[in-house]
């Protein structure tokens, strides 16, 4: 009689209820497991798994991935990436200052200027009118996430199209870069920058660009003025980008952090 081999299965929760001390928080996944056949920017190699070891011959199974830095959503830029004087600051650079901050979420998916393709809404080029009115939240923010409803496509695994990402005009990235206060500025689009552009990377090399976040219409309407992001980078030495484990802790009811 063979051996019947009794699996399990862990499934990503969405979203899960926690304790930390005697505080209560929601914590929401921002964060998507990463996949061959994940839709990269235009022109960028998609992963590729590579068989080391299998039971068969060895024994055991390991694979190697072969993994472009910015293929995972969602991802961060290094110094290095854009900035040529930056060249010896990679992924490691960004320390756990960076890990763990008191955020905002901006949701301009149907904002003026929005475009529809494929079933999507989402805004395509964020402006200083668009950030204009959220001016003090952004204030009392150590990170800021701005959602254009791309998320929903990139959760569809949609192809890219070029010139339909959503990206920082110049003028949201001069405001943007007037509040020191900010270490993280997050978004739910593959770049923070047009195509072929890098005046965003540029001016905001000071902090840390997380891009391709998900499921941020998940964070409840109430919760977005004031709640805490995590995002902490897979540290790897030189790299230009990599990966990022995102997730938001909504407070709950009575904590004051």
């Amino acid at each position: 009689m063979k051996n019947k081999f009794i699996g399990f299965r862990s499934k990503a929760a969405g979203r899960i209820n926690i304790k930390l001390g005697k505080a209560g928080f929601t914590v929401i996944n921002l964060t998507e497991p990463l996949r061959e056949n994940v839709e990269v920017f235009p022109g960028d190699p998609k992963p590729q798994k590579k068989v080391f070891c299998s039971f068969e011959k060895d024994n055991c199974r390991h694979n190697i991935y072969l993994v472009g830095d910015h293929n995972h959503h969602p991802h961060g830029d290094a110094p290095n990436h854009q900035n040529l004087r930056c060249k010896k600051m990679g992924f490691e650079f960004w320390g756990l200052d960076f890990v763990f901050n008191k955020a905002c979420l901006i949701d301009l998916s149907g904002s003026e200027g929005s475009v529809k393709s494929y079933g999507v809404t989402y805004l395509k080029k964020i402006t200083d009118a668009h950030l204009s009115p959220y001016l003090a939240r952004i204030g009392k923010s150590g990170a800021l996430i701005l959602r254009t409803g791309y998320d929903r496509w990139l959760e569809s695994n949609k192809k890219h199209l070029p010139g339909g990402i959503p990206y920082l005009d110049k003028s949201a990235v001069d405001l943007i870069s007037k509040f020191k206060k900010l270490k993280v500025i997050g978004i739910d689009s593959l770049t923070i920058d047009g195509t072929g552009k890098n005046y965003a990377h540029r001016k905001l090399k000071d902090k840390f660009i997380v891009e391709s976040l998900v499921n941020l219409y998940g964070i409840p309407a109430k919760a977005r003025s004031g709640f805490y992001l995590q995002t902490s980078p897979i540290a790897i030495v030189g790299a230009t980008g990599g990966p990022v484990l995102a997730y938001a802790y909504i407070p709950k009811a009575g904590y004051r952090g």
